[in-house]
């Protein structure tokens, strides 16, 4: 009996010894451990991209520069490369500068450059975000969920896209502090010791800062009212007054803190989105009077006996709240953060905006390849989250604020993550979070088994050994197309060598445009350095103008490029790939042509008479009866175009146009085009070397892009009158005769203007001679000048148009009456008082101030309504009216400061009716209304150069 008595008390301890074996312990420091290790690595396959010289994502080239503004003056206001000839107000919110300028004051102190800590600062951004979303999952379930989440965090593409170097946009700093400020929330309201106070002081820290990194940042103010409001309604539905007012005693004030200081910071521009803060004011004032009802109705004789009585009241209180909220909003109410995707028709060309597809989610929430694991199993996840919510709900009555929240969160996240591409990152931080909460319960399963420790213990190796390859393929996937991003980099060879020309071989004030895509690389002091007219965040109205030039020919592709002082453009071969959007916005298709035809396709060559896109589609050339024959091969179909053209040898062959297209044989290549847009400015100055585009001269070519000089009045063609006849000349002989003069005004009429003939010998001016005065050109009718010549012996001659052109280019933020204005709307309709500017010239000039006033606006030529599928809509830019503001002012070459007193009458409501009236006033869009400032002086314009 006694040993019996000593085995069985050795059992007992041996239990009790297994029992008593803590795992808790060893994770407490464990998971931590793993969590910094598992940021590092996501450290380093967000930072794989740095290698690369410059930045992958063509943005963080604008970025660059404000915060280069940033660290030399802190609250920059004006950037003078964008809007050429103008300038930009700096609309970006501060604070997304800020942060990594700080962050050089510290580490320029140990050799690091400007360069290097913007490549350094969106990695730092993904390792603390991943350090975060572990204690939120920590917070909220347990510390396998965080585990987990952090895991999936450190490779998911979702949240990769915004936070590898070279990609230094706010939604990735925003997520980031969103995630700090909601675990210090939640700190403070569950704690009860001193500590609670410096958990909501952080609180209002970290979401204030959210607000100033991004324009997008009204989501967190958004998240965090929806769930006070929700958590304080069931509250009071359930009866739980006492938990009621301590949470509205908690959270209020200190929603109400982010409020007031983010709307301050508002002020000096470090957050920019005012007017949401005050809308989430207005919605919070609500929230505080339904308060004040579900504490102090039944004083009024409101029936709060039960759930039933208490939920109607909260029930018919939120419905005319929110009939008042519609009344007060309008449709908007239901459309948040919809500025940022489809509302306009450039928004509904790019890519990143455009409507989510469960093809985007699949790949942005894969493991590997487009599997969409993550965001199906956070579906469940969500689920079981639903599920513990509601049986705790109805069982217990008890509300759980955690559960709640990730319910609120996720769903608002879904919510805008279907609504455009760019919102999968925004969404990334529901998702992951829940897909840790879902592993998080598995374990928390094991871990609550009535088991012995080692069987647990078994369990939860077996669970890590399912899940463990989700982290180490996706690690290892995502490093490799790191990787690759950083060889292929996103400025082509072709493209360097350009803006680099462009750089080093163009007059200062020169302004070159592209493509808008192209526009921030213009800009770069990396590249072009060079203003633009138009880029990814300025200009947007003129999208449209740059598309009716490049999609069309002719007098109707002619725009004033000369109200832009452009000097040159840009033409990439590769925008065949983007010409469907660019023609829709041209005005030269339709909605539906853009989504269901292609606009250019490139064919190899393949042997003397075969070229070939693909083994369904070829263009073969044929020979019947002895004449050429042009065929297109769609699978077993042979279709014929409208026309192909034999480039080499000008030789163009009719044919039947079953295929509504036209096709270009170049020697290597050829390209069948779409009839609409075949004879575009863009086809002729991307593969025909400018040929028809008289106004614009090649002066850079790399094989695929090709620089254009622009030049607004140009000779394209003189006749000289001998022995009775009109012959073409080529070149100007001595000799005295009779001429004319073809000039091409491109977009803008000649106007009193005088020509003259300029002759140098050896580089010395030999001769001066006006030709013509009072000279008047309309560009839609052009009729040719006749002049009388006397040609001197040289060795150069020039013909050069003198008439009143725009001049100069601003170089500081213009201010009205004092204050900052917006360079170009410098001084509102009906509005007077003192301009001041500040603008840099390239010579010497006496010269005239205007306020010009001009509107872009699109009209609709096809399609029932603007939603059409049919829809078509031609853009223009009409210059509505002058205002004269100052005469004769003498500028040097160099920077001047103008002042003047000025008086800006109303143009813009008369003209808009006007034109409602001539088109009709459904089909009139208005993209855009300018008041521009602009110098007027005598302009000397070489329209033609020999020698």
């Amino acid at each position: 009996m006694v040993k019996t008595k000593v085995k069985e008390k050795s059992e007992e301890q041996k239990t009790h010894s297994e029992q008593s074996f803590d795992f808790n312990k060893l994770r407490k420091y464990a998971f931590p451990i793993l969590v910094v290790i598992v940021a590092l690595i996501g450290f380093k396959i967000r930072y794989q991209t740095a290698s690369y010289k410059y930045f992958i994502d063509p943005d963080t080239f604008y970025h660059f520069e404000i915060y280069k503004l940033t660290i030399k003056e802190w609250i920059p206001k004006y950037y003078m490369m964008a809007d050429a000839p103008f300038g930009s107000k700096i609309a970006e919110p501060l604070g997304l500068y800020m942060l990594p300028a700080l962050l050089y004051k510290f580490l320029s102190i140990f050799g690091y450059s400007e360069i290097a800590v913007f490549k350094l600062w969106p990695p730092l951004v993904g390792f603390f975000s991943i350090i975060a979303i572990y204690l939120l999952g920590k917070k909220f379930h347990s510390d396998w969920a965080g585990l987990w989440a952090a895991a999936v965090m450190m490779f998911s593409t979702a949240h990769f896209v915004r936070t590898f170097s070279g990609n230094n946009r706010g939604d990735g700093p925003f997520l980031m502090l969103f995630l700090y400020a909601v675990i210090v929330l939640f700190m403070y309201l569950d704690s009860k010791s001193r500590k609670r106070y410096l958990w909501g002081a952080l609180f209002v820290i970290f979401s204030v800062t959210s607000l100033s990194v991004w324009n997008g940042s009204p989501f967190g103010l958004m998240v965090l009212l929806g769930f006070g409001s929700v958590y304080a309604i069931l509250l009071f539905i359930f009866g739980k007054i006492e938990k009621f007012k301590e949470f509205i005693k908690d959270f209020y004030p200190a929603y109400f803190a982010v409020l007031i200081l983010g709307y301050l910071l508002t002020l000096p521009g470090i957050i920019r989105v005012r007017s949401f803060i005050r809308f989430a004011f207005e919605v919070f004032i609500a929230l505080v009077l339904l308060t004040l009802v579900m504490l102090y109705g039944e004083r009024f004789k409101l029936n709060y006996s039960d759930r039933k009585h208490r939920f109607a009241v909260v029930a018919i209180i939120v419905l005319l709240g929110f009939a008042g909220a519609y009344a007060y909003v309008g449709p908007k109410l239901f459309k948040l953060m919809s500025g940022a995707y489809q509302s306009t028709q450039v928004y509904e060309t790019v890519q990143e905006l455009a409507k989510t597809t469960w093809n985007d989610v699949s790949r942005y929430y894969a493991v590997k390849s487009s599997d969409g694991m993550i965001f199906l199993i956070s579906l469940l996840g969500i689920l079981a989250v639903a599920l513990r919510f509601v049986l705790s709900l109805s069982r217990e009555g008890k509300i759980d604020e955690k559960q709640l929240f990730v319910l609120i969160y996720y769903t608002m996240s879904l919510y805008l993550m279907w609504t455009a591409v760019r919102f999968l990152f925004l969404a990334s931080g529901a998702v992951i979070l829940v897909f840790g909460i879902l592993i998080g319960e598995l374990f928390s399963f094991v871990e609550n088994m009535k088991e012995k420790a080692s069987t647990k213990a078994l369990y939860a190796v077996l669970l890590i050994i399912l899940f463990i390859p989700i982290p180490v393929v996706g690690a290892t996937s995502m490093n490799s197309q790191a990787k690759a991003m950083a060889r292929a980099g996103s400025v082509t060879p072709s493209w360097e060598e350009t803006l680099k020309w462009l750089n080093q071989n163009t007059p200062k004030l020169s302004t070159a445009t592209s493509w808008w895509d192209y526009g921030y690389w213009i800009e770069s002091s990396l590249l072009g350095n060079r203003r633009a007219p138009a880029d990814g965040g300025h200009a947007r109205d003129r999208d449209y103008i740059l598309a009716r030039f490049l999609a069309n020919d002719g007098t109707k592709s002619e725009v004033d490029f000369e109200s832009w002082e452009l000097n040159y453009f840009i033409v990439w071969t590769q925008d065949i790939f983007k010409f469907n959007a660019i023609s829709y916005l041209g005005g030269a298709i339709s909605r539906k042509e853009r989504d269901n035809l292609a606009m250019v396709l490139p064919f190899q060559k393949y042997g003397n008479n075969l070229y070939v896109l693909n083994q369904n589609q070829m263009i073969r050339v044929l020979t019947e009866n002895g004449k050429k024959k042009v065929v297109i091969q769609v699978g077993n179909q042979q279709l014929e175009p409208i026309q192909a053209i034999f480039v080499q040898t000008g030789e163009v062959v009719r044919e039947q146009g079953t295929y509504p297209g036209i096709v270009w044989i170049f020697p290597n290549y050829a390209l069948l085009t779409y009839h609409k847009i075949a004879f575009s400015n863009f086809i002729r100055m991307a593969f025909l070397g400018g040929n028809g585009v008289p106004n614009f001269r090649l002066v850079k070519s790399t094989g695929d892009i090709n620089v254009y000089e622009f030049h607004p009045f140009v000779v394209y063609k003189i006749e000289v009158y001998k022995n009775g006849t009109w012959s073409t000349i080529k070149k100007l002989e001595p000799g005295e005769y009779k001429a004319r003069l073809y000039i091409s005004a491109f977009g803008r009429d000649v106007k009193d203007a005088t020509i003259k003939l300029r002759a140098y010998k050896n580089g010395k001016l030999i001769a001066d001679e006006t030709i013509a005065t009072n000279v008047n050109i309309d560009h839609l009718n052009e009729k040719p000048v006749e002049v009388m010549l006397n040609v001197p012996n040289a060795t150069k001659y020039e013909i050069v148009l003198i008439q009143k052109g725009p001049v100069g280019a601003l170089v500081g933020a213009p201010e009205f009456n004092g204050k900052l204005s917006n360079p170009i709307y410098v001084v509102p309709e009906g509005k007077r008082g003192k301009l001041t500017l500040k603008a840099e010239f390239d010579k010497d000039y006496t010269v005239s101030l205007y306020l010009r006033a001009t509107i872009i606006y699109l009209v609709r030529t096809q399609g029932t309504n603007n939603e059409d599928e049919n829809a078509a809509f031609e853009p223009y830019m009409d210059i509505i009216k002058y205002v004269p503001v100052k005469e004769g002012i003498s500028v040097k070459a160099g920077v001047n400061t103008i002042t003047a007193e000025v008086e800006m009458p109303q143009v813009f409501a008369q003209y808009i009716e006007q034109l409602k009236q001539k088109y009709g006033a459904d089909k009139v869009i208005i993209r855009g209304k300018r008041i521009e400032p602009v110098f007027i002086a005598d302009k000397e314009y070489v329209i033609y150069s020999q020698g």
